[in-house]
């Protein structure tokens, strides 16, 4: 009885093996299929066909079509050839504003333009709605030619594959109700681009844009003009307040072996827990540096296996090499399932010499799911020569040597949003601050990395000036704000202070965890290790891991010789501001890159904090007229000034060829110009002024704590701690604030006339104006008003209402402690204005 049972068992699990096999075949087949399909079959007719999709109105004059059909007869696309054209609608004013900015036209209302030929791809309606207007058509090579050239880009220029995106829904049962479109339109007058309508997200498509929120786009494709010209909800989605379209699956926790050989190459196995968030789909897509190939991956119900084989799809790296695994059996919401990925590749490090490396691939070095957006836990294990150490995210539990080999083990049980590392040769300080509760390392390297040896290369031979830039530099760093070519000091050789990094970095560390935690409150976990990293003008804050600029170890007069005489700033700030990501970014994060400014831009006002509490009033001023001019600035290469480039809610698309500092200057300088502003107004000019912004903060920090909130969260939480004075429109609400600053781009203009004269021995009189303009009328500031005395000491007299472009008169008598030497307004650059 037992062996016949036994018998049973056996043939149930092969049949179930055998199927499972078989899935992953046609699967694999299906992709195959898909990847080969080619414009085949009876061309047809059409005149005056529209399709409607969305913000998009496609208008085939006449032409023929013939379908991409895969062998079971599913219709997948179809090429045009004739004469056709297009319009974009902007569903809202800031796509609007957008496509002004990308087109060079600011009165662009509708993006149109004409087209010979198109390739639409989708899982839709589509191919029923074409042959219902169709004819018999005329065959003709160039269906052929169009599609060839087509996928040609989609390889070499989109590096998106759009057939895996079919795939999802083609392998899903069931079957989404609502299928996608794409339509490739390589246009006359604007350049070739796609044109997306996907009501599941356009996440895949971008996903370090963190596009899942938003359903209709239109990519322009050509290298120099390459980017997302408009991106919006669907338009009947466009005012709703309901849930926006997100990832079919999260991960749960991360284990990851990584193996660092010699040569700097890796080979690593990630095991992945993944919880569906919806049922039926096959295709998981994994976010994986194209170089890293993937060799194999297998699901299982447990996280020790067995493992079932899962078909991946890998192009070729450097073309459209999104990766992805095919389960053979569709997943079930809430059920968990455990993925292992085994792959191996090259330039996720550089060795950058005697012990030195540069991390690369920071966000895809292991195959994960998303980075920034979910939390997971993650147990890490390094392997690497025995000479080098791993500074890795979470705790250490074991650093060990086994012959040649160093091994170290890390564990993150906190959830965390991302995993990082860094590598090298290290020595290390340490110190646990009792006031803040923080326990800060510093690590930093202790062999001369390749630059330096560049560099004094350079000083020894006096060579053209521009050629340090284009050989020590790391590649991109020359086109920073900050590489400013001085005339020569006469140095002739220079040395990386370590020692002083060190100290230097431990300071500003201590400083930086005792303001934040006053001011947001305490982390879960106070530890921070912050490492020495090869590239020039480079800072990044990992969950209790931070890197730090080489160039921070450089003097003032090593970074004038070298052409970066422009940089201290940078090199003040940037580590106050990547520890103040401990707080914004790492235990708050952000809903999508709209909302990215909550992120930066807060981290960018923790370094004013710092500054401030570090440096003294004189340098916060400077620093905030210095965010100012640059916000105001037209900077090299630009078109258009930063403040034009689009509202702060554009986030990463503010980088365009027109406006290439623009993200810097609204995400970082404006967002952080925005949290000043909210701290003057709720500033009580008591004891303790920040009393009010600090609980907000606080609130702030507590509430969304391993959350991604959006603006409108943060608005909501600065609405429950508003003063009297900022409720404007007299409905307890912060949008007139919110609409001006971080959804419009208006600055204004302030001007006063103001006379201050004696009445008594304590009282003067002040009369005069004060005038705002250059904004519209709805446009309101709370103008604070300051009273100068001889000796430089300033002290605040009130606060203006304006609205509009106005002029509002002022005679008003007031007590003062000694004779004043003039009125001022704006004295802490507490509104951001043009002058």
């Amino acid at each position: 009885m037992r062996n016949r049972r036994l018998a049973g068992l056996f043939l149930l699990f092969s049949l179930s093996v055998s199927s499972l096999l078989f899935a992953a075949t046609e699967a694999n087949a299906t992709y195959a299929q898909l990847r080969a399909a080619r414009p085949a079959g009876d061309p047809i007719a059409v005149q005056g066909l529209t399709l409607e999709r969305d913000a998009f109105r496609f208008q085939f004059q006449s032409g023929n079509f013939q379908f991409l059909t895969l062998p079971d007869g599913k219709t997948v696309g179809a090429v045009f050839v004739g004469d056709g054209g297009y319009e974009l609608r902007p569903a809202v004013e800031a796509e609007r504003r957008q496509l002004a900015l990308e087109t060079g036209d600011k009165t662009v209302e509708i993006l149109s333009d004409r087209f010979d030929s198109a390739v639409l791809l989708f899982t839709d309606g589509t191919a029923a709605e074409i042959r219902q207007k169709s004819t018999a058509g005329a065959a003709s090579p160039r269906f052929g030619e169009v599609y060839d050239a087509f996928f040609k880009r989609q390889r070499k220029e989109i590096k998106s594959n759009l057939q895996l995106r079919i795939l999802r829904d083609l392998l899903a049962a069931p079957a989404p109700p609502a299928g996608f479109f794409i339509a490739y339109v390589p246009g006359k007058k604007y350049p070739a681009g796609l044109a997306l309508v996907d009501p599941s997200g356009l996440g895949w498509f971008a996903p370090h844009l963190l596009l899942s929120g938003e359903e209709v786009g239109f990519y322009a494709i050509p290298e120099s003009d390459a980017g997302l010209w408009y991106l919006a909800r669907l338009k009947s989605k466009a005012n709703s307040a309901g849930p926006a379209p997100g990832p079919s699956a999260r991960a749960l926790h991360y284990a990851i072996e990584t193996t660092i050989k010699p040569n700097a190459e890796i080979r690593g196995t990630t095991v992945i827990q993944v919880r569906p968030l919806t049922t039926g789909e096959r295709v998981l897509p994994l976010h994986l540096l194209g170089k890293l190939r993937i060799q194999e991956a297998g699901s299982s119900e447990t996280e020790s296996g067995p493992w079932e084989a899962a078909a991946v799809v890998q192009e070729t790296a450097e073309e459209d090499d999104d990766a992805a695994v095919i389960f053979a059996s569709p997943m079930t919401s809430g059920k968990s399932i455990y993925l292992r990925v085994v792959y191996e590749g090259k330039d996720v490090l550089l060795n950058a010499g005697d012990g030195n490396f540069v991390v690369g691939a920071r966000e895809s070095w292991y195959p994960n799911l998303g980075t920034f957006t979910d939390l997971a836990s993650f147990d890490l294990t390094y392997r690497c020569p025995k000479a080098n150490d791993i500074v890795s995210v979470g705790k250490r539990i074991e650093n060990k040597v086994e012959g040649d080999t160093r091994v170290s083990v890390w564990k993150a049980e906190r959830p965390i949003r991302v995993a990082g590392f860094n590598y090298g040769k290290f020595r290390k300080i340490e110190r646990a601050d009792k006031e803040s509760g923080f326990q800060i390392d510093v690590y930093t390297n202790t062999g001369t990395p390749d630059v330096i040896n560049e560099i004094n290369a350079y000083l020894r031979s006096r060579g053209v000036r521009h050629e340090i830039g284009e050989s020590a530099l790391v590649p991109g760093d020359i086109d920073s704000p900050y590489y400013n070519p001085a005339p020569s000091a006469g140095l002739h050789s220079i040395q990386v202070d370590v020692d002083g990094l060190a100290d230097s970095a431990m300071a500003d560390g201590i400083n930086t965890a005792r303001i934040c935690n006053l001011y947001y409150g305490p982390l879960p976990e106070s530890h921070v290790a912050i490492t020495q990293q090869t590239q020039a003008f480079f800072g990044q804050s990992w969950p209790s891991l931070i890197y730090m600029p080489y160039i921070a170890a450089f003097d003032g007069t090593t970074r004038r010789e070298i052409g970066l005489k422009d940089a201290s700033d940078f090199v003040e700030q940037v580590g106050p501001h990547e520890f103040a990501h401990q707080w914004w970014g790492h235990l708050v994060g952000w809903q999508s890159y709209r909302d990215q400014w909550l992120s930066e831009g807060f981290a960018e006002f923790s370094a004013s904090l710092w500054l401030q509490r570090t440096a003294g009033g004189k340098r916060f001023v400077d620093y905030w007229e210095k965010s100012r001019k640059w916000i105001l600035s037209k900077p090299q290469q630009s078109a258009v000034f930063n403040c034009e480039a689009g509202p702060i809610t554009q986030g990463v698309r503010l980088h365009t060829k027109r406006s290439p500092w623009a993200y810097e200057a609204m995400i970082y300088n404006k967002g952080a110009y925005v949290l000043h502003m909210l701290r003057q107004m709720m500033r009580e000019h008591t004891t303790d002024p920040d009393a009010r912004f600090i609980a907000m903060m606080k609130d702030f920090a507590s509430t969304y704590t391993g959350g991604n909130p959006s603006t409108r969260d943060f608005q909501t939480v600065v609405e429950k701690h508003m003063t009297p004075g900022m409720n404007v429109k007299g409905d307890g609400k912060m949008d007139w604030f919110f609409k001006q600053w971080v959804y419009g781009t208006e600055i204004p203009r302030f001007r006063s006339k103001l006379d201050v004269a004696p009445v008594s021995k304590e009282q003067f009189k002040i009369t005069g104006s004060v005038t705002q303009e250059g904004v519209s009328s709805d446009f309101a500031s709370l103008v604070q008003v300051y009273v100068e005395f001889p000796k430089g000491e300033i002290a605040h007299l009130g606060t203006l209402s304006l609205s509009g472009s106005t002029t509002t008169p002022i005679d008003v008598t007031v007590k003062l402690p000694k004779a004043p030497k003039r009125i001022v307004l704006n004295a802490f650059h507490d509104v951001l204005a043009l002058d």
